[in-house]
């Protein structure tokens, strides 16, 4: 077309002739605008397909961060896939047709050339191109390598933020802000070098694909030259705007290699993750209505993971049967560190099984830990937990577990905004609510894991007489009847990991609850 266009303005034509020139000149025009309308759709719909891979796999890594085993992910690499990786490989949508579009104009381009100058120009341009393309394969290596430890340094920096962030007050209190900023800086630092040495070789890509057109261009026409083929004045004009054609995916070369280099790392990121084993999910089992049993334990073995997959050393050891029945109230006894709180974490499926038959738990489930868990929201948000509003339970259920007090000094009462994990609540207010939270879901086995650690004295001597919580010693299992007189049904202990039902000595504390409950030990 160009060369068409400048052969027309070269030569005298009279009046009838310019009806050529102007169907030339609509061509151009038209072709233009179909270049614009086409491209602006394009981006258009890779901006929405971007979208809608973000958001799937945003919600892919939420949903695995749930299932996923306690040694994987940390939640700064979780947190940095979420932000990072997932964004990258949306952008990446908008590049998506470079893959193969690339190639297409390139090939064109030789087409061209080789029309208007012939076989040794194109051969000689083709063969500068492929130069610069194979010369820039070690630098996408490179590149490739120093993203990914750009990628490790920004997960351990971002893992030691929100930890400082987490632990703010105690930070402060204990005047730690120096060594965990100095702490902080030699992360930052170590992510800088590691970004310098990636854009230094960013910027050997850069150069060596800005000055690629021009090196084509001047080896073309060199060849040209040498071999005396005839240069006019159309020719000249179309290889040059060829050229054009070609810088374009020359100057795009160096984003798109580099965009795929970063959004490999990041699809591998995100795969590895995704494949990482899931915590196995406890079988679920109705109540029945026949049967009395609400938790069966067999004898086993539980242990957490470890970095050092040969350690097989369980964590607690089962050496007894045990069956739990409706209505029975059961205290967990040990010294610290003995394995009370794995117990639960065991019945509730959450520790692994290395060995023996497992735990059944008839019924549904309500689990208070001993660091109380609060969401942001109101006060009456954090106790229903999506569950419907019944305001008799519901007064019940504050009244029991000692909210009334509280709520009545709050301006806004159950209403009242909690900040981010109950920064303004002190502990005992985050523990009676998480209490409160179970007591309302009504669940058929309640475990409960030193729910009166954080409480004084006095709110638990009013838990206690409320008959809301069946004993306030150590560590629980109660099943439904919750509003039932506090008795006990059986007392078991925890030594060094190992559980015990019977035949074991008592220690003051103990002696002292052995005198208050009747203890039933038929197991």
């Amino acid at each position: 077309m160009i060369t068409n266009f400048v052969n027309f303005l070269s030569e005298n034509h009279d009046d009838s002739g310019h009806i050529h020139g102007l169907v030339l000149a609509f061509v151009f025009f038209f072709s233009k605008t179909v270049e614009s309308v086409t491209q602006r759709q394009w981006y258009f719909g890779t901006q929405r397909i971007g979208t809608r891979v973000r958001a799937a796999l945003s919600v892919l890594v939420y949903k695995k961060s749930l299932s996923v085993k306690f040694a994987g992910s940390s939640n700064g690499k979780i947190i940095n896939m979420i932000n990072v990786d997932v964004e990258r490989i949306g952008d990446f949508c908008w590049n998506i047709h470079g893959v193969w579009q690339l190639p297409f104009q390139v090939f064109l381009a030789l087409v061209i050339l080789f029309i208007n100058l012939g076989a040794a120009p194109t051969i000689a341009a083709l063969s500068c191109t492929i130069l610069v393309m194979v010369s820039n394969t070690p630098l996408a290596s490179k590149q490739e390598r120093l993203h990914s430890r750009i990628m490790e340094a920004k997960d351990s920096r971002i893992k030691a933020t929100s930890e400082t962030l987490k632990s703010m007050r105690v930070l402060k209190l204990y005047s730690w802000e120096p060594t965990f900023l100095k702490k902080l800086l030699q992360l930052r630092e170590t992510e800088r070098n590691w970004l310098r040495k990636y854009l230094y070789t960013s910027s050997a890509i850069a150069f060596l694909f800005w000055a690629s057109p021009t090196l084509v261009s001047v080896v073309t026409f060199g060849v040209c030259i040498l071999l005396k083929t005839p240069l006019t004045t159309g020719t000249v004009l179309s290889a040059l705007a060829t050229f054009r054609i070609l810088q374009e995916p020359i100057y795009n070369l160096p984003e798109l290699i580099s965009m795929i280099a970063q959004t490999k790392v990041s699809i591998d990121r995100i795969q590895d993750f995704l494949s990482e084993d899931d915590q196995k999910k406890q079988i679920p089992y109705q109540a029945s209505q026949t049967s009395d049993i609400t938790i069966e334990m067999k004898c086993g073995e539980y242990a957490w993971e470890t970095i050092d997959q040969n350690s097989t050393k369980p964590t607690i050891k089962i050496t007894k049967n045990m069956k739990i029945m409706k209505g029975y109230k059961v205290a967990v006894c040990g010294s610290v560190g003995s394995g009370k709180s794995s117990l639960l974490c065991s019945i509730l499926g959450e520790i692994p099984m290395i060995s023996g038959a497992g735990v059944k738990v008839h019924g549904t489930k309500a689990y208070v830990p001993q660091s109380a868990w609060i969401q942001t929201g109101t006060v009456r948000d954090n106790v229903l937990f999506g569950k419907d509003m019944s305001r008799e339970i519901y007064e019940d259920v504050l009244e029991g577990c000692a909210l009334n007090q509280d709520i009545e000094i709050w301006a806004d009462g159950d209403l009242t905004v909690v900040g981010e994990r109950g920064v303004n609540l002190s502990g005992g207010q985050k523990q009676r609510i998480q209490l409160a939270r179970a007591v309302y879901s009504n669940s058929d086995v309640y475990i409960l894991d030193d729910p009166f650690s954080a409480v004084d004295a006095h709110t638990g001597t009013h838990l206690f007489k409320a008959r809301i919580f069946l004993i306030f010693f150590c560590f629980l299992f109660i099943s439904r009847a919750t509003l039932l007189p506090c008795r006990y049904s059986h007392l078991v202990f925890f030594i060094f990991g190992i559980f015990l039902c019977r035949n074991v000595s008592c220690n003051s504390c103990l002696r002292r609850l052995l005198y208050m409950l009747p203890i039933n030990w038929n197991f």
